[in-house]
């Protein structure tokens, strides 16, 4: 899974260009990172990046006091920010200029999405007793709100088809069962279907055409390795929530792609393109060392990008899945190169946070590494000194890289 270890040093951004790096970088074109993902498909792709080559930290927001980071989202060239104490801030993502929005009062945000015109929260109640699923217009004032079952778990949602797909479930500390898939209705709230996720689910669901896709890991038996267990994908039909299909896989990363499903793991199907009907494989690929695994999709432009326990970024071809390229981001005397947040891509480059260490806190830092989309070239490595949070993600939109972590938010261009 995409390790989310802290990183304790001093405060300061530093960056290297290293030999044979690229030419000065294109006016970037005006993009959006409304959700998770990117978008529905979990693609982690933004295709107006505009060849943005990262060369220094531009600004940086900090959640004041033990407030956090409780959600955020790109459109139309400003970042909307939702902050853990109920805060809703609005910052033009080329300059860092912050205008003041609102407070969603008796809220606790923890996942937003802006998407159509709307934003899409989901939030815990001050006294964090309840979880609920809510909408907002742009000005900070609510359209509608529903409370979603009284769960342990609840997954990072997706906004697709004119629904908000959430799954939930128990916490269980073996093979477990019921959790459910829920799609409510953009428009008012009300639920539209529900279906059920015979597993331990994890992240966010995938929409690829008419099929949303939810991981898991749940019983099965006569897997042969003791554990009963297996990892699974359950596809549902996305406006009628209709079970077409469930499929054993070794995965992590579920992402679309141009019409495919695209699932990672470790092993022989270490990397797959699944047809979203069906389920069926169009083809598998496996990885060099039998302990390595693909995690971190990126799919966008006619390649797809995964990043491997070992600390490598590869370029796959999506008509076969053959490696075009592989580049080592693990440095010497560091026993783990863990990746920070998905890989994101756009533009000509393929943008990587890299978190080195030794088990030590004094050994640890996280870096941003970009890397040419053609050939995998590193052309640049950004040092992070005084990185501390424990949960990232990248955003690539309207000329900038943004990493959203759970205390701050760092712009580069």
């Amino acid at each position: 899974m995409i390790s989310r270890m802290a990183a304790v040093v001093a405060a300061c951004v530093s960056g290297t260009l290293l030999a044979g790096g690229a030419s000065p970088a294109a006016a970037a074109t005006p993009g959006n990172w409304p959700q998770h993902g990117g978008g529905a498909a979990n693609d982690n792709y933004q295709p107006d990046a505009g060849g943005l080559d990262v060369r220094r930290q531009v600004w940086q927001r900090q959640a004041g006091g033990d407030d956090t980071v409780g959600g955020a989202a790109v459109a139309g060239g400003k970042l909307t920010v939702a902050y853990g104490k109920g805060a809703l801030r609005r910052v033009d993502v080329r300059t860092g200029a912050v205008t003041v929005v609102g407070k969603l009062a008796g809220r606790r945000p923890q996942q937003l999405a802006d998407v159509d015109g709307a934003l899409y929260l989901r939030s815990l109640d001050a006294d964090g007793t309840r979880s609920r699923l809510a909408s907002y217009d742009r000005a900070g004032t609510r359209r509608w709100e529903v409370t979603l079952p009284a769960d342990d778990a609840i997954l990072p949602f997706t906004v697709a088809a004119g629904l908000v797909l959430v799954t939930s479930g128990p916490k269980c500390r073996e093979l477990c069962t019921g959790y459910h898939l829920r799609a409510y209705r953009t428009r008012n709230g009300t639920l539209a279907w529900s279906g059920a996720v015979d597993g331990d689910a994890g992240g966010a669901p995938a929409v690829v055409g008419d099929t949303v896709v939810q991981g898991a890991y749940g019983p099965v038996r006569g897997t042969g390795d003791g554990s009963g267990g297996a990892n699974l994908l359950f596809a549902f039909n996305v406006r009628t929530g209709v079970r077409q299909w469930t499929r054993i896989r070794p995965g992590f990363s579920v992402a679309g792609d141009r019409g495919s499903l695209l699932v990672s793991g470790f092993g022989p199907d270490a990397l797959c393109s699944l047809n979203p009907a069906t389920g069926g494989a169009r083809w598998c690929q496996g990885t060099p060392a039998a302990d390595e695994w693909v995690d971190g999709l990126s799919a966008g432009g006619g390649a797809v990008f995964g990043y491997g326990l070992t600390g490598t970024v590869r370029r796959y071809h999506p008509a076969s899945g053959a490696t075009a390229w592989s580049t080592p981001l693990a440095l010497p005397g560091h026993e783990y190169n863990a990746l920070h947040a998905a890989l994101v891509s756009g533009g000509g480059f393929v943008y990587a946070a890299v978190h080195h260490g030794n088990f030590t806190p004094e050994s640890e830092f996280t870096e941003i590494v970009v890397l040419r989309a053609a050939d995998g070239h590193v052309v640049r490595r950004l040092r992070l000194a005084g990185y501390d949070d424990t949960a990232a993600e990248l955003m690539l939109a309207s000329g900038r890289l943004l990493l959203i972590g759970d205390h701050t938010i760092r712009a580069f261009g």
